[in-house]
């Protein structure tokens, strides 16, 4: 079994004076075209889905150390949607342990799912199901179909006299 050679690493330790969020974050509010380009989201949604998150972000100080703050964790976890950066990049960039920001992207993540669940993903009722359906056959000639996957390959009997209506380009 393995020690632990320190309690805070000294490369994370200094994370609220040199973290990334604490460099960047309100400099980047301050110009809302590189606030977007870092988080892929305007200052006003980034504001309004930090309160809609309310409290789930939120986590207790202890004597021992300071809490991430609800909108570092959201940043965090935003720069790791955004561009598929490692934990260990993130690790490095905000100054948090590695396992920290694992547990930070999942929390996240599932917080933002539990919140925006029933408003993105909410059950269409039999007449927009009958809507997605006629237009799939209208746009599409697909009967009776209510959806598609982009990229999912599905083998097919080309129906006669369809032409390169069916043919495979991908």
């Amino acid at each position: 079994m393995s020690t632990r050679r320190y309690w805070v690493h000294p490369i994370v330790q200094n994370r609220e004076e040199r973290g990334q969020f604490r460099i960047l974050y309100n400099d980047l509010r301050q110009h809302e075209e590189k606030f977007f380009n870092y988080s892929r989201m305007s200052v006003n949604s980034f504001d309004e889905l930090l309160r809609l998150l309310g409290t789930r972000l939120e986590n207790q100080n202890t004597t021992f150390r300071n809490s991430v703050e609800p909108a570092e964790r959201l940043l965090v976890t935003l720069r790791y949607l955004a561009t598929g950066n490692s934990f260990a990049s993130l690790h490095y960039e905000f100054k948090l342990g590695k396992s920290t920001v694992s547990t930070i992207v999942r929390d996240t993540c599932i917080a933002i799912w539990e919140v925006l669940r029933h408003v993105v993903m909410r059950k269409p009722n039999k007449e927009e199901w009958n809507t997605k359906a006629e237009l799939f056959w209208e746009r599409c000639n697909f009967p009776n179909c209510v959806g598609a996957i982009d990229g999912k390959h599905i083998r097919i009997v080309r129906p006669v006299g369809s032409g390169s209506k069916f043919f495979n380009y991908k």
